[in-house]
């Protein structure tokens, strides 16, 4: 896949993620999320970009913890 449809792809799965934050209604709220997940796995598991995915990766163990934020620190 071209670097491009690689960069549209995930452009319109943050929006899409972003807008079903925003929306009221449960049902589209979900659709939009797994629209935009659905996106990303496209370009995660089809387009073999490996500084992309390594990126990606970097960001989700950038992440703080849930157990961390149960105990109410950020890490």
């Amino acid at each position: 896949m071209p670097l491009w449809l690689d960069l549209l792809l995930l452009g319109l799965a943050v929006l899409l993620w972003s807008q079903g934050g925003r929306q009221l209604d449960d049902v589209v709220m979900m659709l939009l999320r797994i629209l935009a997940v659905a996106f990303a796995l496209v370009v995660l598991l089809g387009g073999r970009l490996l500084v992309l995915e390594i990126g990606l990766l970097a960001l989700v163990l950038w992440l703080p913890s849930v157990r961390g934020m149960e105990r109410g620190s950020r890490f």
